[in-house]
């Protein structure tokens, strides 16, 4: 149907419109950002790929104010054109245009969830690492596949980092003065039972004298110094970079080990719920700029403004909640679902206070 189509298309013009402005916007912060860490082995071309690969991460966490503020546009152009004054006399209530809405809010948060999951997190993993390895002054990182490091005649290998945090498929290899390969250990996986000492589990121990090789097996063994704790995350990929799917691992492998894993689960949930988060702006929207959006009142242009304010204003208590959430000691999942509460709240008085044909 035309209006469908139409509508439609005004929505996403509006949500594009303001992801190309916080986009701008956010990228020039970080490149200036990042321009105060330039160096020799850093410069502006890293800077740059790296502000391009990190960007899409933080407009994507402000997906809910991108929702607010493109809906509210994208009501105040139809009735700065009279086209919303038409659609509501030809007959389309509140509900109908709800229904409308409703297929390209869908679209949209598909879209949110795959690039969460599938897009955004790689692109941001393979930044921070690039950028360690370029800025990196206390830790021999050398380019290649996985984390490597080397100490002397020792090279180790981190192939795999599972969720971000958690060391697989492990190599180390020594060799002797004259070059020659005298050690080898390849493990599946490992834990830091030390500063920066790591016990390597399920061991494949080589090791070469007079020209003969011995292999054994052993279930675990004890080496290091390798990174510590502090630096391993770093070199894989920080929270917000992390998939849902990569968090949810991550919080289950804590819980498992007997370690705090609240943070780790409100990130999760914080990226599970932002689709959803998008949903619900976007219907408050609509039933702000539906309600007011046939008002004939000169202060119109302040009523959108303040429906925008609204929108952003919600969004930013979403971040109260969650660390407040936190400080309480208040379910997670509870916690991400007080804000849509809210909305939905907000968006039933402002459908009743701006009640018209239905």
């Amino acid at each position: 149907m035309i209006i469908h189509r139409f509508l439609a298309g005004q929505l996403a013009r509006g949500w594009f419109i303001v992801f190309l402005v916080l986009t701008a916007l956010f990228g020039l912060l970080a490149l200036v950002d990042e321009i105060d860490n330039l160096s020799e082995r850093y410069r502006l071309a890293h800077a740059l790929h790296y502000v391009l690969l990190t960007t899409p991460q933080r407009v994507l966490e402000l997906s809910p104010v991108i929702a607010a503020l493109g809906t509210i546009l994208a009501f105040a152009t139809l009735t700065r054109n009279s086209e919303l004054v038409v659609i509501r006399g030809a007959g389309f209530s509140l509900r109908q245009l709800l229904h409308i809405c409703a297929v390209p809010t869908l679209a949209m948060m598909l879209a949110l969830g795959v690039a969460e999951e599938f897009l955004v997190a790689d692109m941001h993993q393979r930044a921070e690492t690039e950028r360690m390895v370029r800025r990196s002054g206390n830790l021999d990182l050398l380019d290649g596949q996985g984390l490597w490091s080397k100490s002397g005649n020792r090279f180790f290998n981190v192939r795999n980092l599972r969720a971000g945090h958690i060391p697989e498929q492990i190599s180390l290899y020594e060799f002797g003065p004259d070059n020659e390969l005298i050690r080898a250990i390849d493990a599946r996986g490992a834990e830091l039972v030390g500063e920066r000492e790591w016990k390597l589990i399920d061991v494949q121990f080589k090791e070469w004298q007079d020209g003969r090789v011995s292999t054994r097996n052993l279930p675990s063994l004890e080496l290091g110094p390798f990174w510590s704790a502090a630096e391993l995350p770093a070199l894989g990929q920080s929270l917000a970079a992390m998939s849902p799917s990569a968090l949810y691992a991550y919080a289950n492998h804590l819980e498992q080990s007997g370690e705090d894993d609240d943070h780790v689960r409100m990130a999760f949930w914080q990226k599970a719920m932002l689709p959803f988060y998008f949903a619900a702006m976007v219907l408050l929207s609509v039933v702000i700029g539906v309600g007011f959006g046939t008002t004939r009142s000169a202060a119109f242009g302040w009523r959108v403004l303040a429906g925008a304010v609204i929108g952003v204003g919600f969004y930013l208590l979403t971040q109260i909640f969650h660390t407040g959430g936190q400080l309480l000691g208040l379910g997670q999942s509870v916690v991400v679902l007080i804000p849509i509460c809210l909305v939905l709240l907000a968006a039933v008085v402002v459908a009743r206070i701006t009640r018209g044909p239905r």
